[in-house]
């Protein structure tokens, strides 16, 4: 995974090189609920190019104790445009298969690198753990607490926290309703717009931020990924979710799982 940082002080991009595992989750388009209900406008997945972008920045991850959402930089940049791997929720183009595979195909763009049979395999396994088709953001913290170890904090959608978040390294989730994100190349976007059956349950992750708004991966559909939407728009579409699916809602907040900070063990003296 790639971070970047980009500041109007015209400092130039600096690489650094991401070792172990990725921290960020990407979303994949939840298709939760409907399966099979209409046909939808996916990219097959491949690996994906990497969107243009500046500098990287070294994860942080998130303590044990406290709250472990204040760690911020000196100054934050204007804006951050963080890569991250990438896949649909049907790696081998087999929709039929994954209607409700989103939140696995978001764990598994956590934990690998994304190859289209690699990505399959591991979504066909987090599906198996899911304890039902569509799951909340907190049921979505627990399974990756669960299966992979990491750590979740449910934060406030706030445009201040999603800039701390990411100038740390920490992609955050949102789980919204598919039209309500104002994309108008979803299918049924004009003319049922926000029908059921064609506007769904949904998470996409937020990968950058800038003084207007939020940058999204939202790889279910083919112009999804690196979509830029107004802070406004992203509140409209978790009220959106929380309208029509108030067994999903947990109200304007969005989701953080990251890798878990190992507590510092003081050796005392005999």
């Amino acid at each position: 995974m790639e971070v970047q940082l980009s500041r109007r002080s015209g400092i130039p991009p600096v690489r650094v090189h991401w070792g172990g595992i990725a921290i960020a989750i990407i979303a994949a388009v939840l298709l939760g609920g409907v399966s099979g209900a209409v046909g939808r406008h996916y990219l097959n997945a491949s690996v994906a190019r990497p969107l243009p972008g500046a500098t990287r920045v070294q994860a942080q991850p998130v303590p044990t104790v406290g709250p472990g959402t204040d760690v911020t930089p000196a100054a934050l940049p204007d804006h951050i445009l963080i890569q991250v791997p990438f896949t649909t929720q049907a790696p081998l183009n087999n929709w039929s298969q994954h209607q409700e595979s989103c939140e696995a195909a978001n764990l598994t763009m956590l934990d690998v690198v994304i190859n289209s049979t690699t990505a399959d395999n591991m979504i066909r396994q987090i599906d198996a753990w899911k304890p039902q088709p569509d799951l909340n953001d907190t049921m979505l913290g627990q399974l990756a607490q669960q299966h992979f170890g990491y750590t979740y904090r449910i934060l406030p959608n706030d445009p201040k926290v999603i800039a701390e978040q990411l100038a740390a390294g920490r992609p955050l989730l949102a789980e919204v309703r598919t039209h309500g994100l104002g994309n108008s190349h979803y299918p049924g976007y004009t003319n049922h717009y926000e029908q059921d059956g064609w506007s769904v349950p949904h998470f996409v992750t937020i990968i950058g931020y800038d003084s207007s708004g939020v940058w999204l991966n939202d790889p279910g559909i083919s112009w999804g990924r690196g979509y830029h939407i107004s802070y406004a728009q992203l509140t409209h579409a978790i009220d959106d979710l929380d309208q029509h699916h108030p067994a999903l809602s947990q109200g304007q907040v969005l989701l953080l799982i990251a890798p878990e900070a190992k507590p510092r063990v003081r050796v005392g003296t005999i």
